[in-house]
């Protein structure tokens, strides 16, 4: 049976870190996923880890994407949730500053309570790494993931 096993990192650095080691273990990139607040961050990321194309919802792109940034900006309208690997369609363009985020994931299966936490962190800029992974795996990506300074789940509080 399969877990979602996820990560908060404060640095890009430290997320990239965390995801070649995963990668070192053998597990595959179309099992890592990773959402933040910057799409220029996750950009990085994406590119330095190979776990696929940042993505940020639809409709995001072109013009209406820079005059949303402009409103963004402004305080106009909300933030959104950038992804990338294979939960990206699931959590791009989530709102990060309503419930879009948590919601979404609680869809994959975090419980309510924590799925709310994880979208403070990503509103607090931080990167959250996800990783789909058999059960028996927890305990090894949970060390990889402590080794490279990932967050307290209650450190959002």
């Amino acid at each position: 049976m399969t877990t979602l096993v996820l990560g908060i990192f404060g640095h890009r650095s430290d997320a990239i870190l965390a995801i070649e080691d995963l990668r070192k273990s053998g597990i595959k990139k179309k099992h890592i996923s990773a959402v933040a607040k910057q799409k220029n961050t996750l950009e990085l990321i994406s590119h330095d880890t190979g776990i696929g194309r940042a993505e940020s919802g639809a409709g995001n792109e072109g013009l209406f994407g820079t005059a949303r940034e402009l409103g963004v900006g402004l305080d106009m309208i909300n933030d959104t949730a950038v992804s990338a690997g294979p939960a990206a369609r699931k959590l791009a363009g989530a709102d990060l500053e309503g419930d879009g985020l948590a919601v979404s994931l609680i869809g994959m299966g975090i419980p309510e309570a924590d799925a709310l936490k994880y979208a403070e962190h990503a509103e607090m800029e931080h990167i959250i790494v996800i990783v789909d992974i058999e059960e028996d795996q927890r305990g090894q990506i949970s060390e990889i993931m402590e080794q490279h300074h990932a967050i307290p789940l209650a450190a959002a509080e």
